[in-house]
């Protein structure tokens, strides 16, 4: 006869399994229908090529110039320009854009006075960017990053119409060393997130690397004044502000994808920022993800609990423990078929036995970064007086 606390343990295994399964089969699964069907040709895209502006922000990486910039400058598109905002960048890489500039006539440049103080620099030098733009459609990439195909602009451009936002799809390039490849794996599934919340018409945030708005709808919304006392965060929150469900576009192709060295600093201090700004998103999203989180942590505690049980009373691991093993199993397949297949159409890295591993490192680096949240909170802030 089942007993009262195995009834209990299987209950909560139970709850927990199903609404994993319904997150990956169901959520986290969006991007991966959304690209086969566009394979498939079930999608249809615009064919207008309005002019585009593309903007990049470049401090303090000291990125070489030469290495990234022609893939941009050389993107098979009819009219753009790329307008680099230049905020205390090495010697070498000014005397690159000054030779740059003389190759090609779409490459323009500005920069954020050094003197600026008590503002967020990115955001004045986004700013500075956006209003150096001639053409209405902004792109936006940043300096760490790269381009894998020519007609990028072409892809993500083919989303945009008036006042619309379109976010495409970033991630890390693959690097050697275990806690690296937890964040590649970190890093894609955070996008994974965005962009589903996006494709069901509840978009929340966007990634700098990856994505389009329109000039006029930034100058109407006075840019990112409302969050002006923040300090790092300037893309999640304005795109949370003014991507109402039936502006905002998804572009997931292979080629569109935006490549990153993004490195173990700027990594955890992208963490930091998104678990403080987590507070100003919309409360429909954060609640999905929050459950999708808690329940990920009670499904792997109720599959510990279940096997421990088992294995101290030995005539209930049968059925305990064979149920744990079976929903813990039908789980990391669901992972597999789901992340892999993914990642295989947009020809990122794919991710097999590590996944359980990083499964459960994910959920102890969030609760990490949760904290810090209260402990950091007043370096997220920028204040009218500092020390001089």
């Amino acid at each position: 006869m089942i007993s009262l606390i195995e009834i209990i343990l299987l209950s909560i295994l139970a709850v927990s399994f199903i609404t994993q399964m319904i997150f990956y089969w169901v959520v986290l699964g969006k991007p991966y229908y959304y690209v086969s069907a566009a394979k498939r040709g079930r999608i249809r895209f615009s064919s207008d090529t309005p002019p585009v502006s593309v903007i990049i922000y470049v401090r303090n990486r000291y990125h070489n110039l030469q290495d990234f910039l022609p893939s941009l400058l050389e993107q098979e598109y009819p009219q753009f320009e790329v307008i680099i905002v230049n905020d205390g960048t090495t010697e070498d890489n000014s005397n690159t854009l000054i030779r740059l500039q003389e190759q090609y006539s779409n490459l323009y440049s500005t920069h954020v006075p050094v003197e600026t103080r008590n503002v967020s620099r990115r955001k004045l030098g986004l700013t500075l960017g956006i209003k150096a733009a001639k053409y209405d459609c902004l792109l936006f990439t940043e300096a760490d990053s790269h381009t894998r195909s020519k007609d990028w602009i072409s892809l993500m451009s083919r989303h945009f119409t008036n006042k619309n936002v379109v976010l495409g799809m970033s991630a890390k390039e693959n690097e050697d060393g275990f806690f690296s490849k937890f964040i590649i794996f970190d890093y894609f599934f955070t996008n994974l997130q965005i962009l589903s919340m996006a494709l069901f018409k509840h978009p929340h945030a966007g990634s700098g690397r990856n994505l389009i708005y329109s000039k006029t709808h930034f100058n109407e919304q006075k840019g990112p004044v409302r969050h002006r006392s923040l300090r790092h965060i300037n893309d999640d929150l304005f795109i949370n502000d003014i991507a109402a469900a039936p502006r905002t576009e998804v572009e997931l192709s292979a080629e569109s994808v935006i490549m990153t060295d993004l490195n173990i600093y700027d990594w955890r201090q992208e963490k930091k920022d998104k678990a403080f700004i987590k507070q100003f998103y919309r409360i429909g999203p954060v609640a999905v993800w929050s459950l999708e989180s808690l329940s990920r942590s009670i499904f792997i505690l109720s599959v510990i609990a279940c096997l421990v049980w088992g294995f101290v009373n030995p005539m209930t691991l049968p059925h305990l423990g064979g149920a744990a093993v079976a929903c813990y199993l039908t789980r990391f397949f669901s992972q597999l078929f789901i992340v892999n297949r993914t990642a295989s159409l947009l020809q990122l890295k794919k991710f097999y036995l590590a996944i359980p591993l990083y499964d459960l490192m994910q959920i102890m680096v969030n609760v990490y970064f949760s904290m810090c949240r209260v402990v950091y909170k007043k370096e997220n802030y920028i204040f009218k007086y500092e020390k001089r």
